[in-house]
């Protein structure tokens, strides 16, 4: 099984969420069937609701690929947004 690592950057919002989907989705693009996929977010500082919805949409590709994603250094307050949004479920699973 490949395992990749994809960091998501400091900052997440309206401005950038297009492109940080885009390059996720050409990194999950390029995965086998069973492989694992990561998403960094140890460097997350500022973000909005944007960042939920990159992960869904990954979340939603990698089910179509059959590829496993991850979340890794989930900050408290990404957690906090996906309850608030009902979404902890799927965002944190």
């Amino acid at each position: 099984m490949t395992t990749v690592s994809f960091k998501f950057p400091a900052k997440i919002d309206h401005a950038n969420v297009e492109s940080v989907l885009v390059s996720g989705l050409n990194m999950m693009k390029t995965l086998a069937s069973g492989s694992l996929m990561v998403i960094d977010c140890q460097d997350l500082q500022t973000f909005d609701s944007s960042a939920l919805s990159i992960i869904l949409s990954m979340k939603r590709q990698a089910q179509i690929q059959s590829v496993n994603v991850q979340l890794d250094a989930v900050p408290e307050k990404l957690a906090s947004l996906a309850t608030v949004y009902g979404l902890s479920d799927v965002v944190l699973a």
